[in-house]
């Protein structure tokens, strides 16, 4: 059987279950639905260069140019798809290869001995899962990463991850980098998660924030901070409203005006 795409042009059409598969060329692909005996043809998107989006992650965003073909050839991934509530990494697993989150969005969270969970962090493609945990002795993953949405994982093994770091210097010191960066943000949520209420740990934020100056311009969005601190944004942007009410700051989208350091000091 053929399908004749312009006058003269013929292409093989292959037969499948309830449909018919087309290729018209390299990068167009069509599917013939067949319904009540009636035939019509649909375009289907083609399938993602999943290598390519790697570059999209901080780890491999320093790679040159003139390497990537060559990077591409070394590295070694499988492709997996999970569907939204679904577990990546469970906690408590061991953590032998290394996961790029590449498409949706993952909530890691923490178990303690009572079953009392913790949300730890909530990531976006693209973005690494775990780095820090990849090459310790004892590799096991202490929190789950659960599927916010619809995710695409690319998994590449610790062997070929040390491979590429011996090999490609930009690669490595991204990997530093995102390890050295996590680390920080980890020992900032400790601290965070000192403080009770949320107003002590707004207090803290905007005192170290503003680095001893009266006004200052916040590095990240309310939305991010929330996270940080653990909350829902609406209770976040509460907290700060009820405290500019009270005449202790001055808020104005991300720019701030402490008018009273020593009564946030006091919270602490």
């Amino acid at each position: 059987m053929t399908f004749v795409k312009n006058e003269g042009e013929k292409y093989t059409i292959e037969k499948s279950k309830g449909s018919k598969q087309i290729i018209l060329s390299d990068s167009d692909c069509y599917q013939i639905i067949i319904k009540n005996g009636n035939e019509r043809m649909k375009q289907q998107q083609p399938e993602p260069d999943y290598r390519r989006m790697i570059f999209q992650c901080p780890l491999c965003s320093l790679i040159p140019e003139e390497q990537k073909d060559s990077f591409l050839q070394d590295v070694r991934f499988s492709v997996r798809s999970y569907q939204k509530g679904e577990i990546i990494v469970t906690q408590g697993t061991h953590y032998d290869s290394l996961y790029i989150l590449i498409n949706g969005e993952v909530v890691t969270e923490m178990a303690d001995e009572k079953g009392d969970f913790m949300k730890v962090e909530q990531l976006k493609a693209p973005n690494p899962m775990a780095t820090g945990f990849l090459f310790s002795s004892d590799n096991r993953s202490p929190v789950s990463a659960i599927c916010h949405t619809v995710c695409t994982v690319v998994v590449i093994p610790r062997e070929n991850v040390y491979f590429l770091m011996r090999k490609y210097e930009g690669f490595m010191m991204a990997f530093l980098a995102y390890i050295s960066n996590k680390v920080s943000f980890l020992s900032e949520k400790l601290r965070l998660v000192s403080f009770r209420t949320i107003r002590a740990k707004l207090a803290y934020y905007l005192l170290k924030e503003s680095e001893g100056e009266k006004s200052f311009r916040l590095k990240t969005s309310k939305e991010n901070m929330s996270r940080l601190f653990g909350v829902s944004r609406p209770a976040l942007v509460k907290v700060m409203m009820e405290m500019a009410e009270e005449g202790l700051i001055n808020v104005d989208r991300r720019d701030i005006q402490i008018n009273d350091r020593a009564a946030l000091k006091k919270m602490l």
